[in-house]
């Protein structure tokens, strides 16, 4: 028995039609009039992919689309093996995979369990949001926020740059933004986004006050490329006082490290390692490529309501050893006086946290930034 496939569309798109069937192979997909499936609608691109039969295997193809091909959730890194009923999306148009007997073929159950006909509607979690943030990166809806970096005495030294969505169906904070991402593999296209939308509104704002800044880790796969949009930034915005946050977990190889410190230093931007007692306290990193600044990760300080706690003898030796070394250094996740007290008598330059203000827009901070923080 031969199976006839063809993809069942969503119908939440009336661009497509129901049913696209599947009767030449290799069958491309794309916007290109060229391909054996033409489907012009927005976010696909020219040549998407391409299905194929491999004897009775069906596979797809990833023809190194924009906005991905994926199946059942996962996106489409090699060919990939299909089978009836799995749910596909080419960018964020979604299909399930059908099939019938071929001609000839009387009905009944012996189409096999794979035949799949009049399923229910296709799922809705994982699409849900998906037209949204395409939306998001081809139109740059993204604004910048800060968050205030007070002085021990609570005046406000810094700001650490943050970024939210302008989309008003994506609106629960950039944990949403970057579990999208992941799904699409574009962490690091919103990341530059959000960087280069926070740097141009703290230059239309005038912030001379230090702006710290953080990356996405897949960013560090290629520190050359990240500097090289660093340079690029920098030379648009000259007098912005920039601080890089590095996590310390990216701080493995001490001459490339080094050497960036380097390249930073020659930019005019100061180096910042973030987290730091989040995992391995890598001291050796400290000693051999010092920072500017040192942020303690705010674990150190979760629940400690004393002076004769041990995370407090641990905070007050690691800050006392750093202090030492001439690196300033920062405490996050401050919410409560009492921790900020306890904080303050360790001797920690800075700190950051809900009790000295929540993120707001960049440009809240323009008659704001030599004020002492709310």
């Amino acid at each position: 028995m031969t199976q006839r496939f063809y993809l069942e569309s969503s119908g939440k798109d009336s661009n497509l039609p129901r049913h696209v069937h599947l009767d030449e192979f290799p069958a491309t997909v794309g916007r290109h009039p060229e391909c054996v499936i033409q489907l012009s609608v927005e976010r696909l691109s020219r040549m998407h992919a391409r299905f194929e039969l491999d004897g009775d295997v069906l596979l797809i193809r990833d023809l190194g689309s924009t906005n991905g091909t994926f199946v059942n959730h996962a996106r489409v890194s090699a060919p990939t093996r299909l089978q009836v009923g799995d749910v596909l999306h080419l960018a964020d148009h979604e299909f399930r995979l059908m099939a019938d007997a071929g001609a000839g073929e009387s009905g009944g159950s012996g189409t096999g369990e794979e035949t799949v006909v009049g399923m229910a509607a296709l799922p809705r979690d994982f699409p849900l949001h998906m037209p949204a943030f395409f939306e998001l990166l081809e139109n740059r809806q993204v604004t910048g926020y800060g968050q205030p970096i007070v002085t021990a005495g609570g005046e406000l030294h810094a700001l650490e740059l943050l970024g939210r969505s302008e989309n008003p169906d994506l609106d629960e904070g950039p944990g949403q933004l970057f579990a999208l991402a992941a799904a699409l593999d574009t962490e690091v296209r919103l990341s530059r986004m959000l960087r280069r939308r926070a740097f141009a509104q703290a230059s239309e704002a005038g912030l001379t006050l230090p702006l710290f800044f953080n990356n996405h880790p897949t960013e560090c796969e290629d520190m050359v490329a990240l500097l090289d949009e660093l340079h690029e930034l920098r030379s648009h915005h000259p007098d912005l006082n920039l601080v890089f946050e590095v996590h310390e977990t990216a701080v493995t190889d001490l001459g490339a490290m080094a050497e960036v410190k380097e390249e930073l230093a020659r930019m005019g931007i100061a180096l910042a390692y973030d987290d730091f007692g989040a995992g391995q306290a890598r001291l050796l990193e400290l000693a051999e490529v010092p920072p500017d600044y040192l942020k303690f990760d705010m674990g150190l300080i979760r629940d400690m309501s004393t002076s004769d706690s041990p995370r407090y003898r641990l905070l007050a030796e690691l800050n006392r050893m750093i202090a030492g070394m001439g690196i300033k250094t920062l405490i996050e996740g401050v919410e409560d006086p009492v921790t900020a007290d306890l904080c303050r008598e360790i001797g920690i330059d800075y700190m950051q946290g809900f009790l000295f203000g929540r993120p707001r827009p960049l440009a809240d901070y323009h008659q704001s930034e030599n004020e002492s923080a709310p």
